[in-house]
């Protein structure tokens, strides 16, 4: 009869607790909690309480983020491509079997310690997870739900290719500015401080530019966003505004 009462929100607040008072990480509280109630670990617990959460009236109190839009790690999943490391963090999780489906940076960062993973992978999810709660804000807004605006179509003579710069030294965070761009500009991003590939700006937010990728051919359509101070008006100050996520 218990079992069939509690919800996830219990389950985590016993686990915070439980992770206070001995001194273990998150994810190992879940699961010696989860285990309490008769699951075989935190997973099992999640998956089996997620089941009945829409017939559920106890399991409404749930956080918003519980149920987004998008997953976070289906949002991970769209960034495999990109070189840098929320590309490499993409990656891992994609090879990682028992990448799990999370609903706190908290839970996230415990089980990449639990895991043994590096420092910068670490800090990767943090920034990921600072730009995955923005663009559930920017999806779930008013502004977002209004009528779309009509999408740019490629310019058949967009004859811009990728460029080389050199020498080029990167702008420390602080000292970055934001250039003002409207949807049909043309401009640069850059993945590194060698490399600088052209874009059209699609759609503007208080935050990022949504941008279309012109170069290289290979990915020639694909959308992507990036943060106001990494789209540049020329190469050159695309390699120095680097992407840095």
């Amino acid at each position: 009869m218990l079992k069939n009462k509690i919800t996830l929100t219990y389950i985590k607040a016993q686990a915070k607790k439980f992770k206070r008072t001995h001194n273990v990480t998150y994810t190992k509280a879940l699961d010696k909690i989860a285990k309490e109630y008769g699951y075989s670990n935190w997973m099992h617990c999640q998956r089996s309480l997620s089941q009945t959460q829409s017939s559920s009236s106890i399991l409404n109190v749930e956080s918003p983020v519980v149920s987004p839009q998008l997953s976070f790690s289906d949002w991970l999943k769209r960034h495999k491509n990109r070189n840098s490391p929320l590309g490499d963090l993409a990656k891992d999780t994609l090879r990682d079997r028992q990448w799990p489906e999370n609903n706190s940076l908290e839970e996230y960062v415990d089980y990449l310690n639990s895991r043994n993973a590096y420092f910068a992978a670490v800090d990767a999810l943090r920034s990921a997870w600072k730009s995955y709660k923005a663009y559930l804000k920017r999806s779930n807004s008013p502004k977002s739900k209004a009528v779309k605006k009509p999408r740019i179509t490629s310019q058949k003579d967009d004859s811009r290719t990728i460029v080389y710069v050199n020498g080029v030294t990167p702008i420390h965070f602080p000292e970055r500015n934001v250039e003002v761009f409207k949807p049909g500009d043309k401009a640069w991003i850059s993945y590194n401080t060698r490399k600088a590939l052209p874009v059209t700006v699609i759609e503007v937010d208080d935050r990022h530019y949504t941008v279309r990728i012109e170069r290289p051919l290979k990915v020639a359509g694909d959308m992507l966003y990036f943060l106001l101070d990494e789209v540049r008006s020329t190469p050159e100050l695309a390699c120095r505004n680097y992407v840095t996520l």
